[in-house]
C-alpha cells in the first residue's frame, strides 16, 4: 500500500534528512533546489506568508518519493490568489519531484492533494522539464486525478551549449559584431594590468585543507550587479538585500555539497568581476554576474568570455546565463532550453476561471518548428586568437588573507493505492 504523510513544519525536515539525501542520488536532474538544506534556507528568507506543504510518499513505511510544494500568495490582475507550487522563485532551470519512482510519485501526491481541504486557488506547477526528464509525467498525473493539468511553456532560457566543441569554433558561430566586441573588451581589460581568470574547483569537503573561498565572497557581495536598469540577480522580485543574504547562506551547504561555483576576473590581482552558480550533471545556473564599482563594463564581457572558454576547454555540458535577466545574453547564445507549466483552475473559482480565460487569450499563435541551436558557420571564416588572460589553477599568492565565515547548520493522510 502507497501512503503520504504531510509535512507543514519545516522544523521536522531534519527527521527524514537522510532519507532525502539517498532519494537524491535517485533523482534524475537533481540539483541543489532539490536538497532538504536548500528548502530549509528557502524557507528562512521567503518562507513569510507561505504555507509548507513537503510530501512524503512511502511504500511499506519507506519512503519512495518527495514533492517539496508551498502555497503562496500571488498578485494577479484579478487580486491575490493563493497559488500552490514549487519552492524555486526563479533561482533554478528546472524542478520536480524527488526520487526514482517519479510517475507513481507524482500520481499518489496528487491524489493527497485532491482529498485534503483545498488551502489554494490555483495549482500551478512550473520549471517542468517536459521535453528531459519529465516526459509529460506531471500533465499526466494531474490529468489522472481529475485535474486539468494542460502543459504550457513557462520560461525560454539562454542557453551556452560547450559540449562538442572548441573556443574557434564557438566563436565561429557568433556575429562578426560580437567577436569584436569580445576582442576589444579584453583589450580595454588588460590595459588596467595583468588579468587572470579563477575558476573554483569540485572539492572533497572532508579533504585537508579545503576551501569554500568565503574569502571571495565577502568581496562578491560589494558588487555592482546593474546593466542598465536590470538587476543581474535570479530571484524574481525580491530585493537585491534579500538576495544577497539568501545566496550567502546557501553557499555553505551547497559547497560542501560540490556544486557552488565561483568564477572570478582579477586585474593587478584585485577581483574585478564575478560570477556564482549552482553546478550539477547537466549545466550550471548562474544566479549572479556582477563587476566592482568603477570598473569599465567591459570587464563583464571579459568575464563572460573566459568562462565560456574554460568551460569548453574542460569539456562541461552547457552554461545558464537565462537566470540572471543578462542583456547581452543573445550575443552568446547558442541553444535555447524551454521550461513548462502545469496548472489546474478550480470551477468553484471564479477568479481563476477568469485567470484562465485571460491566459487563454494572451497565448501566442503557433509558429512553425525551428531548431533549438544556430547553426555553426565553417571554422575556416575565424582566427583563432591566443589568449592573453592567465587562468589560474590555484589563488595568487598576494591575493587577501580568507577571512573565514561562519555557517549555521541548521498528519498521516488516507492511504491510496496506484492502479496501471
Amino acid at each position: 500500500m502507497i501512503t503520504v504523510a504531510e509535512i507543514n513544519d519545516i522544523d521536522r525536515i531534519d527527521h527524514f534528512r537522510l532519507a532525502w539525501r539517498a532519494l537524491l542520488g535517485k533523482t534524475k536532474g537533481a540539483t541543489f533546489a532539490h536538497s532538504p538544506e536548500w528548502l530549509e534556507q528557502y524557507w528562512a528568507h521567503f518562507g513569510k506568508d507561505l504555507k509548507l506543504r513537503v510530501l512524503l510518499v512511502t511504500l511499506r513505511n519507506k519512503i519512495i518519493g518527495i514533492v517539496p510544494l508551498v502555497v503562496k500568495p500571488v498578485s494577479t490582475p484579478l487580486g491575490t490568489l493563493r497559488v500552490l507550487t514549487y519552492p524555486l522563485d526563479s533561482w533554478g532551470t528546472f524542478f520536480g519531484q524527488i526520487g526514482g519512482n517519479p510517475a507513481a510519485t507524482m500520481v499518489t501526491a496528487l491524489r493527497h492533494i485532491r482529498s485534503s481541504r483545498r488551502d489554494w486557488d490555483l495549482i500551478d506547477l512550473r520549471y517542468i522539464d517536459q521535453d528531459g526528464h519529465d516526459h509529460r509525467r506531471t500533465s499526466n498525473a494531474l490529468k489522472s486525478v481529475g485535474y486539468q493539468g494542460s502543459p504550457a511553456i513557462w520560461r525560454r532560457l539562454s542557453m551556452v551549449n560547450t559540449s562538442d566543441t572548441s573556443w574557434i569554433e564557438y566563436l565561429a558561430s557568433r556575429s562578426p559584431e560580437t567577436r569584436n566586441r569580445i576582442e576589444q573588451a579584453e583589450e580595454i581589460t588588460a590595459q588596467s594590468g595583468h588579468v587572470s581568470f579563477y575558476r573554483s574547483r569540485l572539492e572533497d569537503p572532508l579533504a585537508p585543507g579545503w576551501n569554500p573561498r568565503w574569502d571571495l565572497w565577502a568581496q562578491f557581495e560589494q558588487m555592482d550587479f546593474q546593466a542598465g536598469k536590470q538587476t543581474l540577480i535570479a530571484g524574481g522580485e525580491f530585493s537585491l538585500k534579500q538576495k544577497l543574504a539568501f545566496l550567502r547562506d546557501i553557499h555553505g551547504p551547497a559547497a560542501r555539497a560540490g556544486m557552488a561555483r565561483i568564477d572570478a576576473l582579477f586585474v593587478n590581482h584585485t577581483v574585478a568581476a564575478f560570477a556564482y552558480g549552482l553546478q550539477y550533471a547537466a549545466d550550471t545556473d548562474y544566479l549572479a554576474l556582477g563587476r566592482m564599482p568603477g570598473t569599465s563594463p567591459e570587464t563583464l564581457t571579459t568575464l563572460l568570455s573566459q568562462m565560456i572558454r574554460q568551460s569548453i576547454q574542460d569539456g562541461e555540458p552547457a552554461l545558464n546565463l537565462g537566470l540572471v535577466g543578462l542583456p547581452s545574453a543573445g550575443l552568446w547564445t547558442n541553444q535555447i532550453l524551454k521550461s513548462y507549466r502545469c496548472s489546474h483552475f478550480p470551477l468553484t473559482a471564479p477568479r481563476t476561471q477568469l485567470l484562465r480565460l485571460n491566459r487563454w487569450l494572451q497565448k501566442p499563435a503557433p509558429r512553425p518548428k525551428v531548431s533549438q541551436t544556430e547553426a555553426v558557420p565553417p571554422v575556416t571564416e575565424t582566427r583563432e586568437t591566443q589568449p592573453s588572460i592567465e587562468l589560474a589553477a590555484v589563488a595568487p599568492d598576494d591575493w587577501p588573507v580568507e577571512q573565514p565565515v561562519p555557517t549555521h547548520t541548521s498528519s498521516e493522510r488516507p492511504p491510496f493505492r496506484i492502479v496501471g
